[in-house]
């Protein structure tokens, strides 16, 4: 069992009380609901980085790529590549994300079809976050006992858990997204260091790139990063990049993440840079992988150890044992707690914002003031996270059920999208295609394969009820290819012929959702003037770049990050190459 000095626990006591205080003192800027879900809408563009690597970097993830690395190869760094390619996407849908002027996606459903399916939206995003929460707090609880080598469900790693949710919360409670987006300007430094911290180790215990090279010598394309195998398909991978790039724009703390910057610029930068930092991480997170294999073909692991990475999972907590001097574990916790805590605080903000904001004062309390819609948010932000906690202790269930409620993301995708790009797209249509949407995926795929094995299960033999073949088919993830090619285009068929047989939205509705995608922050007055209806402005400032160069910004500074992207994958093929 790997001991914890007391210079650990200092680190990881000395990081908890700092974050603890700073997100504390951003509780004095709070004075409205605006200020909790939104910040003001004052973040600059470092806050927005942060808070984007914050959010998206948790813990599970190079669990997941480290030991997908250590199994296969270079290639392992697909399971956080595959969304790659959506990165300069980012760059050209955030402003307009930033132009709605809304607090939560479910104002979205509200103001471009009706109230049902805001309702709709804001139910399935409480229950989607609180879910979340428990499988990001299980995951937590696995990487620690993993690191510091204790059994499942030791004191230490209960202990450890307990306070971190104890400062999450106690922060997010207080300051919202304010205390949210500030603490993770510490956190997410910390995630990048600790992320890029393994290699130098590893590369020095592994006795350099060319002795990587010789170690794994006797296994062909280790170091190739199109050696896909059977998880990674071309077709798998078109399916993930589609689902990935139509669910994007549904997530429901997507307008926190984009719309809470002074101006557009900053959701822009904020959205791909900070993402950007992510892929670079990634790049230390897959050569520990390839690390630990190397130092396993050199016999440089224990043979009992060895026999642990048989569970490609444990391959994380066994390299920060391996690789790293006395006195760092302390830091690596804290690096850990600060990957999750910037996830946890968002997701706490994000569902209490759904509760608050879109069903206690659209459908509960309609009359409700300012100052009840931030107490009531608050208090569902305490009991959504409860709610977390209790689920992480139904373990696989829950991974389960997060993994269906992730898909039912894309799902909500295509209605978003249909909204923006098709006018004539109306509320019944888009009912329709949710519908079906819904019913098709979940026939074809996951919860169809968990009715037939229950069916199976149960019958203990031959099933008393034969299913048809089509029931559960598509469940396994290697066939989301085949899920996808079914359940996108027959929801999206639904939608178009429902629409086209009912009649449109009405033209005020229409013209005045259009309008404020097209009308740039800080040019409020136009909305006014046209009675259009701004759900919450804070802070609007035009950004002096993107008034005076606005097709120069937008389509530049896409070009730019799809080179950056580019450049990444070359930078990890060179990086592959040394030593060989």
């Amino acid at each position: 069992m790997m001991q914890i000095s007391h210079l650990d626990i200092a680190i990881i006591v000395i990081y908890m009380l700092a974050v603890l205080g700073v997100g504390l003192y951003q509780a004095f800027k709070v004075r409205t609901s605006g200020d909790y879900y939104a910040g003001g809408r004052k973040f600059n563009k470092f806050y927005m980085m942060m808070h984007w690597l914050g959010t998206a970097s948790h813990a599970d993830e190079p669990v997941s790529v480290i030991g997908g690395a250590y199994e296969k190869g270079l290639s392992g760094i697909w399971y956080t590549y595959m969304y790659l390619p959506l990165t300069p996407i980012f760059w050209l849908i955030a402003p307009y994300v930033r132009r709605t002027r809304f607090v939560t996606m479910a104002d979205f459903f509200r103001a471009r079809y009706d109230e049902s399916l805001a309702v709709l939206y804001s139910a399935l995003g409480v229950l989607k976050m609180s879910v979340a929460i428990g499988v990001v707090l299980k995951g937590t609880a696995t990487i620690v006992s993993s690191v510091i080598n204790v059994p499942p469900g030791s004191h230490i790693e209960f202990y450890s858990i307990l306070a971190m949710t104890l400062v999450f919360v106690t922060y997010g409670f207080a300051g919202g997204l304010r205390a949210t987006v500030v603490t993770e300007t510490i956190q997410g430094p910390l995630i990048a260091l600790m992320s890029l911290l393994l290699l130098p180790f590893g590369i020095y215990a592994a006795g350099g790139f060319h002795a990587m090279h010789v170690a794994l010598a006797s296994r062909p394309n280790f170091f190739a990063l199109s050696r896909a195998g059977e998880e990674f398909t071309p077709r798998w991978v078109i399916a993930m990049i589609l689902t990935g790039l139509i669910g994007w724009v549904a997530q429901p703390g997507l307008v926190a993440s984009l719309a809470s910057g002074r101006t557009e610029l900053e959701g822009r930068i904020g959205s791909t840079y900070g993402t950007m930092i992510k892929r670079f991480c990634a790049i230390g997170w897959v050569f520990t992988g390839i690390v630990l294999a190397a130092m396993v073909a050199q016999h440089r692991i224990a043979p009992e150890q060895v026999q642990r990475l048989h569970r490609r999972e444990l391959a994380f907590g066994i390299a920060v044992r391996h690789l790293f001097p006395v006195g760092l574990l302390g830091l690596t916790l804290a690096s850990i707690f600060a990957s999750q805590m910037a996830t946890l605080s968002a997701q706490m903000v994000n569902s209490s914002a759904l509760a608050a904001h879109n069903l206690f004062k659209t459908w509960i309390k309609p009359d409700a003031t300012d100052k009840q819609v931030l107490i009531f948010g608050r208090v569902a932000g305490i009991f959504l996270v409860a709610i977390g906690v209790y689920l992480a202790s139904s373990l696989a269930k829950v991974a389960d059920a997060l993994t269906m409620l992730l898909q039912f993301t894309a799902i909500s995708g295509v209605i978003v999208w249909a909204g923006v790009l098709w006018r004539r797209a109306t509320s019944k249509g888009a009912w329709a295609g949710m519908i079906v949407l819904f019913s098709t995926w979940a026939l074809f795929g996951p919860i169809g394969g968990l009715v037939k094995n229950a069916v199976a299960g149960a019958a203990g033999g031959a099933p008393m009820i034969h299913l048809p073949a089509w029931v559960g088919a598509y469940a396994q993830a290697e066939y989301m290819f085949e899920l996808t090619a079914r359940y996108l285009p027959a929801g999206a068929a639904a939608l178009i012929i429902v629409s086209l047989l009912t009649n449109p939205q009405p033209k005020k509705q229409l013209d005045d959702f259009f309008l404020l995608l097209k009308t740039p922050v800080g040019q409020e007055q136009t909305l006014i003037d046209a009675g259009v209806h701004i759900e919450y402005i804070g802070t609007a400032t035009a950004s002096p770049l993107e008034s005076k160069h606005p097709r120069l910004v937008h389509w530049g500074g896409f070009a730019l990050a799809a080179m950056i992207c580019i450049g990444i994958l070359g930078l990890l093929y060179v990086l592959a190459r040394i030593g060989a």
